[in-house]
């Protein structure tokens, strides 16, 4: 087969819009970061107001227990063991509740502090605020990403997979805290804890997520 000059040209042509393309950034929202898991049926959602306050009767009570200082009186044991019989006359097992409510608690800390790993380690574009972390003269050299404004002035802050720890070393100038940006790079799984400062102190606030910027620019709609 004979390629021509033109032919030839017109293929690298082809060939490099093709790369251009694979490179480019995939736009990545907020709830995309969390990550993805079967989660448990909620039980409690079928509990009357009062059962819920009998069944937080006794969670607390139980809470109580495991106080080293922690005395009980025999009151408060019968008046706790009068509100379990009740529950279970109702057909509610107790027992088979609190144990589904640790299985809820540790699945809502996995959907709060875990990264979703299909969003790792490709080309982002992602929106959001400035949270400054350091500064270089006037532009901002490190800061979190955060989905709303000034997300991370007050405690408490986002669960960590709802912040992206942003490097970039050529800084930008902050408009404001309330000024929506695009940030695009490449997006990494890495744990790491950061000072901010707060209007109402300070700590230490954690990530899962990481991004050298390749860009920065005013956020826009897409």
């Amino acid at each position: 087969m004979f390629f021509s000059k033109s032919t030839l040209l017109g293929l690298l042509s082809v060939v490099a819009s093709v790369s251009l393309f694979a490179a480019e950034a995939q736009t990545t929202y907020w709830d995309q970061l969390t990550p993805k898991m079967e989660t448990v049926e909620d039980p409690f959602k079928s509990l009357d107001d009062n059962q819920m306050f009998d069944m937080a009767t006794i969670a607390r009570f139980q809470e109580a227990q495991k106080q080293q200082d922690f005395q009980v009186s025999e009151a408060a044991k019968q008046e706790v063991e009068k509100i379990r019989q009740g529950l279970q006359a109702q057909g509610i097992d107790v027992e088979h509740l609190f144990s589904v409510r640790n299985k809820i608690m540790q699945q809502r800390q996995a959907l709060a502090s875990l990264p979703n790993k299909d969003v790792l380690n490709a080309k982002r574009k992602i929106p959001g605020f400035i949270t400054p972390i350091e500064m270089k003269g006037t532009k901002v050299t490190k800061f979190f990403l955060v989905p709303t404004a000034g997300a991370c002035i007050h405690t408490p802050p986002p669960p960590a997979n709802q912040l992206v720890l942003i490097e970039y070393p050529e800084g930008i100038e902050l408009i404001s805290l309330t000024t929506p940006v695009w940030v695009q790079g490449e997006l990494t799984g890495q744990q790491s804890t950061q000072d901010v400062d707060y209007s109402d102190g300070s700590a230490n606030v954690e990530s899962v997520y990481a991004m050298t910027a390749d860009s920065i620019e005013l956020y826009s709609p897409e």
